[in-house]
């Protein structure tokens, strides 16, 4: 059984700004500005302005949900460019999507070039505006947050290393014989980094830490970070970013004092 935890929306910000932006910028362009004389033009199929205006709103709300929730993560892109990237294909998918509409409305009596080239301009013209704008509040509120956010500074027993993070970016730590492999989001990415120390120690100089606990022998998990539990007969599992970890029965306690429901049967 899997079993779905309320979502850590700060961690998807710029999906949900630009998902919701995209749409509300082409609602406003086509309904209250009254662009490209849509009310000048009545359907052939008796639809009117609103409804045509939110139609369009909810198929660009929709492509850019597709985009950023279920394709961003299968690319493999340069994160700095990653946004655009993906603004760019979601554009392409809603403005098709649109076009067809738009030809629905007026029984598919304006499939031609002619009608289709304003489509590749106007439309990218009218997504730029909420894309932009998402981009900036997105580095607004990621800039508020971090500054405000508590930090951990984790040594290395040589005391060599130092390695410091906001403690909502920490994902998990993993043993890795005398080593601990940090996973950790930059940018929307994880990251990996390996340091010289063990896992009780880290539990004993940040067991004060609430999102921070041990779930099994080889791993300490920030709980604020699972997306789901698996629960299979007696066996529970974690995912946090596609990783599954095992919560074994000594830690399985834990796990239960923060999420009591998922363990009414356990």
């Amino acid at each position: 059984m899997q079993i779905k935890l309320p979502s850590n929306i700060k961690k998807n910000s710029y999906k949900w700004i630009v998902t919701i932006l995209s749409g509300f910028f082409i609602f406003l362009v086509l309904f209250v500005y009254r662009a490209y004389h849509i009310d000048k033009t009545p359907s052939l199929t008796g639809h009117s302005v609103f409804f045509r205006s939110l139609s369009h709103a909810i198929i660009t709300s929709l492509s850019f949900y597709f985009v950023e929730f279920h394709l961003s993560p299968r690319l493999a892109i340069e994160k700095k460019i990653k946004p655009f990237v993906t603004a760019l294909i979601a554009t392409l998918i809603g403005l098709n999507f649109s076009f067809l509409t738009f030809n629905y409305f007026y029984q598919w009596t304006e499939l031609y070039w002619t009608s289709y080239w304003p489509f590749l301009y106007e439309y990218p013209l009218i997504i730029a505006f909420p894309v932009t704008l998402s981009i900036l509040i997105d580095h607004f509120l990621s800039h508020f947050h971090n500054s405000s956010n508590s930090l951990i500074v984790i040594i290395s027993n040589n005391q060599k290393q130092r390695f410091q993070i906001n403690i909502e970016n920490l994902l998990y730590i993993k043993s890795a014989d005398n080593y601990i492999e940090i996973f950790y989001l930059s940018s929307r990415q994880v990251n990996m980094h390996l340091m010289r120390k063990n896992l009780k120690d880290i539990e004993d100089e940040f067991g004060s830490h609430q999102p921070l606990m041990r779930c099994h022998r080889s791993y300490i998990i920030n709980s604020d970070n699972i997306d789901h539990v698996n629960r299979r007969n007696n066996k529970v599992e974690v995912c946090i970013v596609g990783e599954v970890i095992p919560v074994s029965k000594k830690y399985a306690g834990l796990l239960e004092d923060k999420f009591p429901q998922l363990f009414t049967t356990y």
